[in-house]
């Protein structure tokens, strides 16, 4: 995969291709054998609760909901969930805090007119060689 590409100039093909490539390269870091043995990530689960309390601090006295999911959909990986008709924020301090940790987060609207805020972590666990 080639970092300096102008994909403004790509055809839809050549993107395509691209993300292919994206996926393709990160498949083994979230793709394990499911029947080896596994190792818990502690500093990464950590950092996973971490990020759970303060979306349950930022968001108190709101109408929305923070949960959190443990090994889905591989062994290697959690996330946490915000999902609410709105999502605020009093202090985005915090919310970096909380955000650098994820390998990914996500913001997309919900069938039910809300909206989801997730954040990914990779490497919860490895499995032992």
């Amino acid at each position: 995969m080639n970092d300096d590409l102008d994909w403004s100039l790509l055809s839809d093909e050549e993107i395509e291709q691209q993300m292919d490539e994206i996926v393709e390269s990160l498949r083994p870091d979230i793709e394990t054998d499911e029947s080896k043995t596994v190792l818990l990530n502690a500093t990464r689960m950590t950092q996973l609760k971490f990020t759970y309390l303060v979306m349950r601090y930022l968001t108190r006295g709101r109408k929305v909901s923070v949960t959190y999911k443990l090994y889905e959909p591989f062994r290697t990986m959690g996330s946490v969930s915000v999902e609410g008709k709105s999502i605020e924020f009093d202090s985005t301090k915090w919310f970096t805090r909380a955000a650098e940790f994820a390998s990914n987060t996500d913001v997309y609207p919900l069938a039910d007119n809300k909206v989801r805020l997730t954040f990914t972590f990779h490497g919860l666990t490895a499995p032992i060689e």
